[in-house]
């Protein structure tokens, strides 16, 4: 019988899962419960991360309960976690909480779910920097992506929903190239190729905050007939959108 696979310096067979943790807790405290606690979104050093508390009561009135905490940056960067970065996180403060009891644990307190989460995530530059040439489809979105031009304290502002697959991303310009894109008349269903920096926008949902979604503030677009601005376009491109680029800018936004 071989020995399971590592990862990252990782002998996967050292670690439970959580759903096994909690079996064993539940086993040894049939009355206890798996509570959380706090959670909150945090924005260190432009990396967004969602942050969530765990306890583990053994029993109602248990005064020492296990406590954990566990984090994920947003948006998730493996199909496991990314759009449900909130419940993978809570998941790995449960698997900490019991962890911390001394449950299901042997040479680390981390569970074989945060070691898939992390451990296979890309190796790639994070996003607070600039896209090179993402491709994809016009499409109407919702305000400010809506293809209408309007007047914003900061000066002009107009954007679309750039649509590759079943992934769409805010584009939105502003000042002068908003004003020329609008007079380009870009329209439902056009190829277009956008550069940008990527901004992280903050929003909630009846008052409760929601992780950030990933914008696209647009310096550059391309159709087959023109560009704008008319300068020289950047020499780097990514061609067409990898589903390895979707999982990185991550796309989770209202709407």
């Amino acid at each position: 019988m071989t020995e399971p696979r590592s990862k990252g310096g990782f002998q996967l067979g050292d670690y439970v899962e959580v759903k096994d943790r909690i079996k064993l807790f539940y086993a040894a405290h049939p009355d206890g419960r798996l509570v959380t606690g706090e959670w909150r979104i945090s924005i260190d050093d432009d990396t967004p991360r969602v942050i969530v508390q765990a306890f583990a009561y053994r029993t109602a009135d248990d005064p020492l309960p296990g406590q954990g905490w566990s984090w994920m940056e947003l948006p998730g960067k493996t199909p496991y976690t990314k759009g449900s970065e909130l419940e993978n996180t809570e998941t790995s403060a449960w698997g900490r909480a019991i962890g911390s009891l001394g449950i299901g644990i042997d040479k680390s307190i981390a569970s074989q779910n945060e070691i898939d989460a992390k451990a296979d995530a890309p190796q790639r530059p994070e996003l607070e920097r600039q896209v090179a040439g993402l491709v994809g489809e016009v499409e109407r979105g919702k305000p400010p992506v809506d293809l209408e031009l309007r007047e914003t304290p900061d000066g002009h502002a107009w954007g679309f929903k750039l649509k590759s697959g079943r992934t769409g991303y805010q584009a939105l310009a502003t000042g002068p190239l908003a004003v020329q894109l609008s007079d380009a008349v870009l329209v439902e269903g056009q190829r277009v190729q956008v550069w940008g920096r990527i901004e992280m926008i903050p929003w909630d949902k009846a008052g409760k905050p929601m992780p950030p979604f990933a914008r696209i503030a647009v310096e550059r677009v391309q159709t087959d007939d023109w560009t704008l601005p008319r300068e020289e376009a950047p020499s780097e491109s990514l061609g067409l959108l990898t589903d390895e680029d979707e999982a990185a800018i991550g796309g989770g936004m209202p709407g």
